[in-house]
């Protein structure tokens, strides 16, 4: 674990099926596609489980070394 973090994010309310996400319209939020992208950014991943009426949970593990001083 020395190199690593992770963010995990856990609710137990509506949750959603992830395999019937509508289009992006461009006017909403950017949904776990964008959310992806930005893990990827710093070479980390993104898995989402989630299932109707059961909740969500959202974890980001990313290497601590992929960081970047700004």
């Amino acid at each position: 674990m020395g190199d690593e973090v992770t963010l995990d994010v856990r609710d137990d309310r509506r949750g959603f099926d992830p395999f019937a996400l509508p289009p992006r319209t461009g006017t909403g939020g950017f949904g776990p596609d964008g959310m992806r992208a930005r893990a990827e950014r710093i070479a980390g991943s993104l898995t989402v489980e989630s299932e109707p009426g059961f909740g969500t949970a959202v974890s980001a593990p990313a290497s601590c070394s992929s960081a970047r001083p700004r």
